[in-house]
Order: C-alpha cells, then sequence, then structure tokens
C-alpha cells in the first residue's frame, strides 16, 4: 500500500512583513541561499518546481499586493513602484544578497529590481517575460477557456493542475495588469537602454509552446543584455512551471549553483549572446 503524495507547498511557513505601506505576507521554506519568488498575475501558487528548489535554498515566496487575492490599496502605480515595494520587502527581510525569480507578468518586475538593485541580486530567472511586449495572440483572458487553456499548458493534468481565474479575480487582474502597462508607457524602450549596463547573471527560460508571449522576448533579452542566457523547453507553453517542474527546477538549480553555463535537459534549446 502506498501513501498519497504530500500536496505542494506543505513545507512552506507563512510570515509577514511591513513595507512600503502594505502588509506583504511571504512563504519560506528550506536551507541555504536565499531565492525571492515572485509568483504571476494570477496570484500565489505552490509547485512541485518550488518544492525542488527548496531542497537545496532558502525559498521565500513573496505574495504581490493587489495580486490574486490580495488586498490592493491602489499605491502601485507602475512597474516601477511594485519593484520598489518588492526592493523594501526584501530588506525588511534582512536580505544583503539573493537569486531572483520572476514567473510571466512578475518577470518585468524581478527585472526592474535587478537593474536597480544590481549590488543584491545576485543571480536572476526569468520564466516567460513579456519584456517588450510581443504577444502570440489574444491575452488568455480574452479567450474561451478550452483555448485559454491550451495557450497556458500542454499538460494541465499534472500538479499544480492549472484553475482559470473566477470572474471576479479575473476583472481585478485585468485592472491591476492594465493599470501597472499604463503607469508604464515607455518601459521596453527604458529597459532596453538599461540592459547593456547590468551584470546581473540571468537565465530566461520559455515554453516552445507558449500560446501567451512569443520567445522572441526572451531571444532579444539575451541579445541586448550581458551574461543573459536564453533557454527553450519543448513540450511547455506560457506555464513552464507547471508544463516541466522536475526539468525547470534542475535547470534553475544548476544554473545558480554554477558561475557560468548551464546543464540542459535533452531536449532544449539554448541561445547564449
Amino acid at each position: 500500500m502506498t501513501s498519497a503524495p504530500a500536496p505542494h507547498g506543505t513545507a512552506f511557513t507563512e510570515g509577514s512583513v511591513q513595507a512600503d505601506g502594505f502588509t506583504i505576507r511571504y512563504f519560506r521554506a528550506g536551507r541555504g541561499e536565499p531565492v525571492v519568488a515572485l509568483h504571476s498575475a494570477v496570484g500565489l501558487r505552490f509547485s512541485p518546481a518550488l518544492d525542488r528548489l527548496a531542497d537545496q535554498h532558502d525559498v521565500i515566496l513573496l505574495v504581490l499586493p493587489g495580486w490574486g487575492e490580495e488586498p490592493d490599496n491602489g499605491r502601485n502605480q507602475s512597474l516601477a513602484e511594485l519593484a520598489n515595494t518588492v526592493h523594501l520587502a526584501t530588506q525588511a527581510l534582512g536580505l544583503d544578497s539573493y537569486h531572483l525569480l520572476g514567473s510571466a507578468f512578475s518577470s518585468d518586475v524581478a527585472l526592474i529590481v535587478a537593474l536597480d538593485h544590481p549590488e543584491q541580486v545576485s543571480s536572476l530567472v526569468l520564466e516567460a517575460p513579456g519584456t517588450f511586449r510581443l504577444p502570440v495572440g489574444p491575452s488568455p483572458l480574452e479567450l474561451p477557456p478550452e483555448d485559454a487553456l491550451r495557450a497556458v499548458r500542454v499538460h494541465p493534468e499534472r500538479q499544480p493542475v492549472f484553475e482559470p481565474p473566477t470572474p471576479e479575480s479575473q476583472a481585478r487582474l485585468v485592472a491591476l495588469v492594465e493599470r501597472l502597462t499604463a503607469g508604464s508607457p515607455d518601459y521596453p524602450k527604458e529597459v532596453a537602454a538599461r540592459l547593456p549596463n547590468n551584470a546581473v547573471r540571468t537565465l530566461v527560460v520559455f515554453g516552445a509552446d507558449d500560446g501567451v508571449i512569443s520567445p522572441e522576448n526572451g531571444r532579444t533579452l539575451a541579445r541586448l543584455k550581458p551574461h543573459c542566457s536564453f533557454v527553450l523547453l519543448d513540450d511547455a507553453a506560457h506555464d513552464v512551471q507547471g508544463d516541466r517542474a522536475e526539468d525547470f527546477a534542475a535547470l534553475v538549480m544548476d544554473f545558480l549553483a554554477h558561475k557560468s553555463g548551464v546543464r540542459l535537459p535533452q531536449d532544449a534549446t539554448l541561445v547564449e549572446p
């Protein structure tokens, strides 16, 4: 008789810090060099990939204000302001240096933190960033549920099972994204101008079947930014952590452990500048 596997995230314990006028919740597990993880705009989610990272690192999953079901006081009006909130939260946690992981929309927040505070971000991992706003097609929020699922996941049956937001959550998400992007109209140009002068080691990961954001965003980042590798994983869509959890975690852990180069799954493609 075999026991059922434990739910993902059971090793994480909850805490909170006061930063930039917000009470910011976080979930923490593991020991080792700290990895600050930012969830996607859909909201808080645990995953097998984060569990694996916590085997070797002190993983701190920040719950961003206004994202998912978190309260939003409307204070952050741009990506840069939200990035500053994240930075202040890391300071409240007492982190002098840390690795930083951003997922989907939060990748742009993580990138700004690394641009503004390169002395504190030891390395940067960006999962499916839309930095240059090059979409593949309509937003999943504008698609029928079955089409949205195909855009986000190749393997919706894998844990964590993809759950589309409720209509109420979707309305909040759309309003949040529109507010932050409207407050950052020149973001792509500003980032492009700053990237060549940023030396933070960076790994950009995309799924080859991403139906939301074009992987060309990752190729552009690798072309403009020093010390940046772009990896394209087969058999994965926008939610790389969901489709390829074990391979994503192994790839990230190898990147964090080595100062140069990354070890790839057999069906991955690496593009380096």
